[in-house]
């Protein structure tokens, strides 16, 4: 049995916290103080309701809920930062300065979390001998019914894993592996920046579709309604961009988006193209939310500033051109009218500015 802290109260924290607690480990659930009363019906209960572990919900008993960041990782074994890629700074400036050696401490969801922590810890003067990775994507398809009651389903496959330096991932899968013995092993934390299913199928179909999401008053089924041939060929260009990067970084797994989808549970047999696998995938059932503010959304909000931006910048020092992504980019930033590419992350954000190819391939690989 383990210490186990789970930082980010959202479906996807309350699925790892019942998965952590199922496993028999000793598991806080934290969140920042401002989401306080957010939490305070899971605070009074402790337990977590998971929907669609089976035809009855299952119940996950924790042993703390709170708005404490820093007490409950403070000698915490394991700590799981599971939050949106906007969260991934204020949760690491929370939790930073009670971090101490030998913790292992993982972002589940998008990549490029322990970029952030690596930064704030050297802005901040904090040394500590760490284990910290992240995973390119949720191990589970999860949505939040209510503060203690989640739906969470778990993907067949499609998570990777890779620490930071990645010459430790091993190490690191291993610890997290009897939780999710899908989860495999990338190249590096590139990898899992590469490999961000949001920001391949999200921008493009909303971008597409904006002003049918902007003035339609119902709800809409996103890929089923809107990932025409069309929108599924935007999609697979931007699926083959990503590709090209990660060629060119020499990085190891090249399977394309359509693939992961089957990969994840999505699907249930390959296709040949993106648009029959999108419309015969779970994603062709999946409801967008339409209406004056449907472009403020994370599929725009989080996907372009925190993933496309920084997949572009990656493909700058990769030297592959990305027209498709900058496209996609420019245009979200018009749709909005902000300047995504100036305020979004970038490698020179993260402390990683002025690196060629090769520099930045060892920095990922080898530096502590």
């Amino acid at each position: 049995m383990a210490r186990v802290t789970v930082l980010g109260a959202g479906a996807g924290g309350h699925a790892v916290a019942a998965e952590a607690a199922w496993a028999g480990h000793c598991v806080t659930l934290a969140e920042l103080p401002e989401f306080a009363t957010a939490i305070a019906p899971l605070q009074a209960t402790r337990t977590i309701e998971v929907l669609g572990r089976g035809p009855e919900p299952v119940m996950a008993k924790l042993d703390a809920v709170s708005s404490d960041v820093g007490a409950a990782v403070q000698g915490a074994e394991l700590i799981f930062i599971v939050a949106p890629c906007f969260g991934h700074e204020p949760m690491s400036h929370a939790c930073a300065p009670h971090l101490s050696d030998g913790q292992t401490l993982v972002f589940l969801g998008e990549g490029s979390g322990s970029l952030v922590l690596r930064h704030v810890l050297r802005q901040t003067g904090r040394r500590c001998e760490l284990l910290v990775g992240e995973t390119n994507s949720l191990p589970y398809a999860a949505r939040l019914r209510s503060p203690g009651r989640v739906q969470a389903t778990r993907k067949r496959g499609g998570t990777l894993l890779a620490a930071w330096p990645s010459r430790r991932t091993a190490e690191l899968v291993a610890r997290v592996k009897s939780l999710w013995p899908a989860i495999t092993p990338a190249t590096n934390v590139l990898e899992t920046i590469l490999l961000n299913f949001n920001a391949i199928d999200h921008v493009a179909t909303v971008v597409c579709n904006a002003g049918t999401l902007e003035s339609r008053t119902t709800p809409c089924l996103l890929w089923g309604e809107g990932a025409s041939p069309a929108v599924a060929r935007v999609i697979e260009t931007v699926d083959a961009e990503i590709l090209g990067i990660r060629s060119a970084l020499g990085l190891s797994d090249r399977t394309p988006y359509r693939d992961f989808l089957v990969a994840q549970g999505l699907l249930e047999t390959p296709e040949p193209s993106t648009y029959e696998a999108l419309r015969k995938s779970l994603l062709a059932a999946s409801v967008f939310h339409c209406g004056p503010q449907a472009l403020q959304f994370r599929y725009i909000t989080e996907d372009v500033p925190y993933a496309l931006v920084l997949i572009a910048d990656v493909a700058r020092v990769a030297g592959v051109r990305t027209p498709v992504i900058d496209g996609l980019v420019a245009l979200a930033s018009a749709l909005n009218g902000t300047d995504y590419r100036a305020s979004g992350r970038t490698l020179a954000r993260l402390g990683l500015g002025g690196l060629d190819r090769d520099a930045l391939l060892k920095q990922v690989s080898e530096e502590d």
